[in-house]
Protein backbone atom coordinates (compact mmCIF):
# COMPACT_ATOMS: atom_id res chain seq x y z
CA UNK A 1 0.00 0.00 0.00
CA UNK A 2 1.32 3.42 -0.98
CA UNK A 3 0.54 6.38 1.27
CA UNK A 4 1.00 9.93 0.03
CA UNK A 5 1.98 12.67 2.45
CA UNK A 6 0.65 16.13 1.77
CA UNK A 7 1.14 19.03 4.16
CA UNK A 8 -2.26 20.32 5.27
CA UNK A 9 -2.98 23.98 4.52
CA UNK A 10 -1.47 26.41 7.03
CA UNK A 11 -3.92 27.25 9.77
CA UNK A 12 -3.69 29.55 12.77
CA UNK A 13 -2.10 28.06 15.86
CA UNK A 14 -4.97 27.08 18.19
CA UNK A 15 -4.90 28.37 21.75
CA UNK A 16 -2.86 26.24 24.12
CA UNK A 17 -5.00 24.60 26.76
CA UNK A 18 -3.14 25.54 29.99
CA UNK A 19 -4.63 22.53 31.77
CA UNK A 20 -2.63 20.27 29.43
CA UNK A 21 0.71 21.98 30.05
CA UNK A 22 3.00 20.38 32.65
CA UNK A 23 3.32 22.18 35.99
CA UNK A 24 7.09 22.66 35.62
CA UNK A 25 6.44 25.17 32.83
CA UNK A 26 5.88 27.95 35.32
CA UNK A 27 9.66 28.40 35.61
CA UNK A 28 11.91 31.20 34.40
CA UNK A 29 12.42 31.55 30.62
CA UNK A 30 14.45 28.76 29.05
CA UNK A 31 16.43 30.87 26.60
CA UNK A 32 20.10 29.90 27.02
CA UNK A 33 22.31 32.80 28.08
CA UNK A 34 25.82 31.42 27.61
CA UNK A 35 27.40 30.56 24.24
CA UNK A 36 27.68 26.82 23.79
CA UNK A 37 24.78 26.00 26.09
CA UNK A 38 21.68 23.80 25.89
CA UNK A 39 18.55 24.31 27.99
CA UNK A 40 15.06 22.84 28.04
CA UNK A 41 12.18 24.82 26.54
CA UNK A 42 8.81 24.40 28.26
CA UNK A 43 5.88 23.89 25.91
CA UNK A 44 4.07 27.03 27.08
CA UNK A 45 7.11 29.17 26.37
CA UNK A 46 7.46 27.76 22.85
CA UNK A 47 3.79 28.39 22.26
CA UNK A 48 4.26 32.09 23.08
CA UNK A 49 7.31 32.29 20.82
CA UNK A 50 5.39 30.67 17.94
CA UNK A 51 2.48 33.08 18.41
CA UNK A 52 4.84 36.05 18.17
CA UNK A 53 7.08 34.44 15.50
CA UNK A 54 10.00 35.12 17.81
CA UNK A 55 12.04 31.91 17.54
CA UNK A 56 14.10 29.91 15.09
CA UNK A 57 12.68 26.40 15.33
CA UNK A 58 14.18 23.19 13.95
CA UNK A 59 12.37 19.87 13.65
CA UNK A 60 15.02 17.15 13.55
CA UNK A 61 12.67 14.29 12.69
CA UNK A 62 12.90 12.58 9.27
CA UNK A 63 11.34 14.59 6.42
CA UNK A 64 8.47 12.15 5.85
CA UNK A 65 7.42 12.48 9.51
CA UNK A 66 7.80 16.27 9.41
CA UNK A 67 5.46 16.27 6.39
CA UNK A 68 2.75 14.65 8.52
CA UNK A 69 2.71 17.63 10.89
CA UNK A 70 5.06 20.01 12.66
CA UNK A 71 5.19 23.12 14.84
CA UNK A 72 4.26 26.17 12.72
CA UNK A 73 7.26 27.77 10.99
CA UNK A 74 9.58 24.94 12.06
CA UNK A 75 12.37 24.14 9.60
CA UNK A 76 13.02 20.48 8.90
CA UNK A 77 16.65 19.50 9.51
CA UNK A 78 16.74 15.74 10.07
CA UNK A 79 19.39 14.56 12.52
CA UNK A 80 20.58 12.14 9.85
CA UNK A 81 21.57 15.20 7.75
CA UNK A 82 23.19 17.17 10.57
CA UNK A 83 26.62 17.48 8.95
CA UNK A 84 25.27 18.33 5.50
CA UNK A 85 22.87 20.94 6.89
CA UNK A 86 25.45 22.87 8.90
CA UNK A 87 26.54 25.11 6.02
CA UNK A 88 22.92 26.10 5.34
CA UNK A 89 21.64 26.36 8.92
CA UNK A 90 24.59 27.55 10.96
CA UNK A 91 24.52 31.15 9.64
CA UNK A 92 20.81 31.39 10.63
CA UNK A 93 21.58 30.01 14.08
CA UNK A 94 24.50 32.40 14.53
CA UNK A 95 22.29 35.35 13.48
CA UNK A 96 19.53 34.24 15.86
CA UNK A 97 22.03 33.93 18.72
CA UNK A 98 23.41 37.40 17.94
CA UNK A 99 19.88 38.84 17.93
CA UNK A 100 19.02 36.97 21.16
CA UNK A 101 16.31 35.06 19.29
CA UNK A 102 15.73 31.63 20.83
CA UNK A 103 16.82 28.64 18.77
CA UNK A 104 14.59 25.68 19.59
CA UNK A 105 15.10 22.09 18.51
CA UNK A 106 12.60 19.28 18.86
CA UNK A 107 12.03 15.69 17.83
CA UNK A 108 9.20 13.24 18.43
CA UNK A 109 8.71 12.88 22.20
CA UNK A 110 10.48 12.43 25.54
CA UNK A 111 11.96 9.11 24.40
CA UNK A 112 13.53 10.59 21.25
CA UNK A 113 17.21 11.47 21.72
CA UNK A 114 17.64 13.26 18.37
CA UNK A 115 16.92 16.81 19.57
CA UNK A 116 19.43 16.50 22.40
CA UNK A 117 22.01 15.03 20.01
CA UNK A 118 21.64 17.92 17.55
CA UNK A 119 21.50 20.53 20.33
CA UNK A 120 24.66 19.14 21.91
CA UNK A 121 26.47 19.19 18.55
CA UNK A 122 25.44 22.82 18.00
CA UNK A 123 26.42 23.80 21.55
CA UNK A 124 29.84 22.24 20.95
CA UNK A 125 30.16 24.71 18.05
CA UNK A 126 29.40 27.62 20.42
CA UNK A 127 25.68 28.07 19.78
CA UNK A 128 22.94 28.66 22.35
CA UNK A 129 20.00 26.28 21.80
CA UNK A 130 16.98 24.94 23.66
CA UNK A 131 15.28 21.55 23.38
CA UNK A 132 11.48 21.44 23.52
CA UNK A 133 10.30 19.37 26.48
CA UNK A 134 8.11 16.53 25.24
CA UNK A 135 8.84 17.17 21.57
CA UNK A 136 6.20 17.33 18.85
CA UNK A 137 3.99 14.86 20.68
CA UNK A 138 3.55 17.34 23.56
CA UNK A 139 2.79 20.14 21.08
CA UNK A 140 0.21 17.99 19.29
CA UNK A 141 -1.54 16.91 22.50
CA UNK A 142 -1.68 20.46 23.87
CA UNK A 143 -3.09 21.83 20.62
CA UNK A 144 -5.84 19.25 20.06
Amino acid sequence: MLIGCVEPPEKPVPPLDPSKAPAEEKQAPAVPKEPGSVTRMPLGELYQLVQSKAALIYDVRPAFIYALGHVPDAINWPKSHLAEGLAKNEPRIRAANTAHTPVVIYCTDLACPDAVTVATALAARGHRVAVLQGGYEAWKIANN
